[in-house]
């Protein structure tokens, strides 16, 4: 992996984050692409890259939102550790499985940042109902783009 692509998907994928919740969100709701791209990786590259950039990407969310610093890259890192050693035993990479398991995580996602809220601020912090229900199809539909961030990534100069 060329080092300096990584670094501007890095930056890109934060950005573009950042734009979409901010100014492109319907009823409040938009897609992790954070998430999403945490689970290519680590489905692509094992669970050392998706745990790295997982955290980094969680911090960079945390400094959006100040409520449990640290929740996001927890949940972040956890989440590229889940994929990268589901890897081994289901074919992550296929479009098929990949939705189904960006499914499961972001729901997982939701439930870890929950059950840290009741650890640390000792309430459920909880993301509503419309984020828990929709969030994880919005995740799903940005598989194929996250793919062509990875397909980028891995082509030669």
């Amino acid at each position: 992996m060329n080092h300096l692509r990584g670094a501007i998907l890095f930056v890109a994928a934060a950005f573009v984050q950042w734009w979409w919740s901010a100014h492109w969100s319907f009823w409040g709701l938009s897609p992790q692409i954070l998430l999403v791209l945490t689970m290519t990786i680590a489905a692509r590259r094992g669970p050392n890259a998706g745990m790295g950039y997982g955290f980094l990407w969680g911090l960079f969310l945390d400094t959006l939102q100040p409520r449990l610093f640290g929740a996001n890259a927890f949940a972040l890192m956890l989440t590229g550790y889940g994929t990268g050693m589901a890897r081994r035993q289901i074919d992550v990479v296929d479009a098929l499985s990949q939705c189904l398991l960006v499914l499961l995580m972001s729901w997982g996602y939701f439930l870890v940042l929950g059950l840290l809220g009741m650890v640390f601020v000792k309430s459920f912090w909880w993301a509503g109902w419309g984020a828990f229900l929709c969030d994880p199809l919005y995740n799903c539909c940005m598989i194929p783009a996250a793919s062509v961030c990875w397909q980028w990534l891995r082509s030669r100069p």
